[in-house]
């Protein structure tokens, strides 16, 4: 059963632990699903304080696709069995503007080399940035742990 989209304000930084480890790291191993199952792809990412990563997505891709319906994403670090599922939101230009050297220092190789060029990507709709956390719940404190994959 799909999750509920949220916005960003329902997303805590992901852990310190998991973000640790993606030091000198380019790409990560991105899983999304839907009712068929699941899909998993290579992605460029950016680290953004306090402790999210954001994605750079084609708007109209599978991808895409299965994040407008459920929210859910894992992240693997490839050459590792180390995961951590979160949850990912769209995020405008209004709010990822203020990280813009940030997140063109990662997505320059996507055509995102200068903040205008992400910028316009966002806004003329070819391109989705995605804010990715763990999802808030209530009254629940931020507890989370990074496992190998294949204890799950």
């Amino acid at each position: 059963m799909p999750a509920e989209a949220g916005d960003e304000s329902e997303l805590d930084p992901l852990p310190s632990a998991f973000l640790d480890q993606l030091v000198g790291e380019e790409e990560l191993l991105v899983s999304s699903r839907d009712g068929a199952g699941q899909g998993t792809v290579r992605m460029w990412f950016a680290v953004i304080p306090p402790g999210y990563i954001y994605l750079l997505t084609p708007t109209y891709t599978k991808k895409a696709e299965r994040w407008r319906d459920d929210p859910w994403v894992r992240f693997r670090i490839p050459g590792t069995a180390l995961t951590q599922e979160g949850a990912v939101t769209p995020i405008g230009w209004d709010l990822a503007q203020a990280d813009g050297e940030l997140l063109t220092r990662s997505f320059s190789m996507a055509g995102a080399a200068t903040p205008e060029a992400l910028s316009w990507m966002l806004q003329d709709g070819s391109r989705q940035l995605l804010k990715a956390g763990v999802r808030r719940s209530a009254g629940s404190d931020r507890v989370a742990a990074i496992e190998p994959e294949d204890r799950r």
